[in-house]
């Protein structure tokens, strides 16, 4: 057997180097792990989320994305940056943040993994959806739509009124839960899980 002494040939090191880097964006010193997405136990299990627009300016979105299970586990909450360029009107800032927000990159890498497979279900899907980073929903096992569940639901009770529109608050408080009344996608996720579960014994 032979035993190497000394250092390494610089072609072998950088060749291992290399080796080691990971596929996907350059992981910053301290950053959080990519651990492999737990598959659905059962095709009727959901995954309830919302998107929210926190802050732009200068063609910059902040985004919270939130998302929770069917026992009412919030399984994610993150703030990040859009990928896209923001052409609207800028929002009012938040007054602090705990974290500094994910770049898109990572984020969509974060977001695509929570997707993959899932069943999604959110309020308005067109809307929330295309909020979602690209790529995320090809990637979900399907997307339903809250709102147009309740529509239905109302419609067929012969109390729905197609001039007044319906927000989730709305709808949460016409089954008889309380509303939501604040704009975090936590708390929102948890209301579109606790309306499509209603909904289910209606």
């Amino acid at each position: 057997m032979t035993i190497l002494q000394g250092n390494p040939p610089a072609e072998r090191l950088a060749w291992a180097l290399e080796r080691s880097h990971p596929r996907g964006p350059k992981a910053a010193r301290g950053a959080f792990r990519m651990f492999t997405p737990r598959r659905q136990k059962a095709a009727s299990e959901h995954l309830y989320f919302s998107v929210r627009p926190m802050a732009a300016a200068g063609g910059r979105q902040l985004l919270q994305y939130a998302f929770v299970d069917d026992r009412g586990n919030v399984v994610l909450s993150v703030c990040g940056e859009a990928a896209a360029p923001y052409h609207g009107p800028d929002l009012t800032p938040p007054e602090d943040l705990a974290a500094a927000p994910m770049d898109p990159e990572w984020l969509a890498i974060l977001i695509g993994r929570i997707c993959q497979g899932a069943s999604l279900v959110t309020f308005h899907k067109v809307l929330q959806g295309g909020l979602l980073p690209p790529g995320a929903i090809d990637r979900a096992e399907s997307i339903e739509c809250a709102w147009r569940r309740y529509v239905r639901l109302a419609r067929g009770r012969g109390c729905f009124d197609r001039a007044e529109p319906v927000t989730l608050d709305d709808a949460l408080e016409a089954v008889g839960l309380d509303a939501v009344g604040a704009p975090d996608a936590a708390l929102r996720a948890l209301g579109i899980r606790e309306l499509w579960t209603r909904m289910d014994s209606l």
